[in-house]
């Protein structure tokens, strides 16, 4: 379910400290109203001070019938007062002089009392003077004074309200800035840390924050990487183990189920020699036609007694394979071992009329059992045979290439039917089970020897290779000795 805004950590961040902010802004402007004392106007004072220099030095210069109408445009323009006193000392209480033609100018001494002798606290009255010289057939000299009030004023108050809508938006502006501040370096961090737990959960471990801060939310970060690296490792390994134990669990499994038909079928396999050889004993010890003729089933019963034997051996074999004991390993001249393969099928080779050519590399080694070597090899070298055709051509390539010993046979002019391709590789499959057994073919040969050479971390392969057929056996070079 999305969150809603207002339940974000930073629009609850922004929105706490731009309150805040706004709020001890405006608890400082009221604090400071509060606080401040009621306070005189100074400008007002400077501005009337300055302004009635002029007005002196302009009443100088004008004849005193004339000076009425200046000083009451003076009086107009500044809000204020004006009183001639004779003479050029200043005293409250003498009496004030006419002022000819002047409305507003005062003229009594009751008028400039009210004005200097003010009870209200909250108001004042400030006057300046300055000394008028009038030719009057003789020189008279006035004093003139201006007379004004002031109300007590808060000076800070009055400065609010003339920039009130300024501090308004410095206030918010500023406000704004420090939330986004605020929000950028607290809620937005722990926002990509919220990102990035929520991808550990939903068992992502390639992300990481790559915080570089110190302080607790870098640190928060840093333990939130190790979590992820460490998880990503533990599940990692942990599938590894799965995939392995699986891969085991099915191996061992195939195993039993091999283990399981192959004793079966090896059982099968014994009863025939078993029972021929015990046709022929029983028909000797009573005598029965034709087993009395002891010279021609002698050697039969010792044919079905080796054939037992050989295939007891070959299972025996078989079932240490199986087993994956370990193997003694040596150094195996490959070359001579094929060599040697060949000489023992010679004479076969020349009963079935199948001529042979060899391409024998010089000097291949590898590393393994040699009697085991040579049963694959020559399993694989009697299989060619039996199976080659009387009067054709059987061709056994070695070589190396890329640290692998590679060992050809082809026998030409011959096929396997596409059905039996994917079973030559199982015990006891026969394609032709009358041909296998008139040639005392066991079924095990090519099923051990892919157990030899798979052992000896090398490969086999008997395909159909356009009109002939091809067995192809790689086995890994000799490590040379450091």
């Amino acid at each position: 379910m999305r969150k809603r805004i207002i339940d974000r950590l930073s629009f609850k961040v922004f929105l706490i400290t731009f309150v805040i902010q706004v709020l001890f802004g405006v608890m400082i402007i009221v604090l400071l109203y509060s606080a401040m004392p009621l306070s005189w106007n100074s400008f007002r004072r400077l501005e009337m001070e300055t302004k009635f220099e002029p007005f002196v030095e302009s009443l100088n210069n004008t004849p005193y019938s004339e000076c009425g109408k200046l000083v009451d445009d003076f009086i107009l323009s500044n809000d204020c007062h004006i009183v001639f006193y004779r003479g050029g000392e200043l005293e409250w209480d003498d009496y004030p002089a006419s002022v000819t033609n002047s409305e507003y100018a005062l003229r009594t001494r009751d008028d400039v009392l009210k004005l200097i002798n003010l009870e209200n606290n909250k108001e004042m009255s400030l006057s300046t003077s300055g000394l008028v010289t009038f030719h009057l057939g003789k020189d008279r000299v006035y004093t003139v004074v201006c007379l004004w009030t002031q109300k007590g004023e808060n000076v800070l108050l009055e400065a609010i309200k003339s920039v009130l809508p300024m501090i308004i938006a410095t206030i918010v502006m500023v406000s704004l800035i420090c939330s986004f501040i605020y929000a950028f370096l607290f809620a937005r961090p722990v926002r990509k840390l919220s990102l990035l737990s929520g991808k550990i959960k939903n068992m992502d471990f390639s992300v990481r924050s790559g915080s570089k801060r110190r302080d607790e939310i870098g640190d928060l970060g840093r333990d939130l990487d190790d979590l992820s690296s460490n998880l990503n490792e533990t599940i990692t390994d942990l599938n590894q183990k799965t995939i392995e134990l699986e891969r085991e669990i099915n191996r061992v499994n195939e195993l039993e189920r091999q283990k399981e038909v192959f004793f079966l079928a090896a059982s099968h396999e014994l009863k025939t020699p078993i029972t021929i050889a015990q046709g022929h004993v029983r028909g000797m010890i009573e005598g029965v036609s034709p087993y009395d003729d002891h010279d021609a089933y002698l050697p039969r019963t010792l044919s079905a007694l080796k054939r037992m034997e050989s295939l007891i051996n070959e299972i025996l074999t078989v079932s240490r394979m199986q087993a994956e004991n370990e193997i003694t390993h040596a150094k195996v001249d490959l070359t001579s071992l094929i060599k040697s393969r060949l000489d023992e099928i010679q004479d076969l080779l020349d009963v079935r009329s199948i001529s042979l050519v060899t391409r024998i590399g010089k000097n291949l080694y590898c590393d393994g059992n040699a009697e085991l070597i040579s049963m694959a090899v020559g399993a694989f070298l009697s299989n060619a045979v039996y199976y080659s055709s009387e009067g054709s051509e059987l061709i056994v390539s070695s070589s190396g290439k890329d640290g692998q010993i590679i060992i050809e046979i082809r026998n030409t002019g011959s096929h396997i039917n596409e059905k039996d391709l994917p079973h030559l590789f199982e015990a006891f499959y026969r394609s032709d089970t009358a041909r296998n057994r008139r040639n005392g073919g066991s079924g095990l040969g090519l099923y051990l020897g892919k157990i030899i050479i798979e052992r000896h971390n090398g490969t086999v392969s008997l395909d159909n290779d356009g009109p002939d057929v091809v067995a192809v056996i790689t086995i890994p070079v000799s490590i040379p000795n450091p």
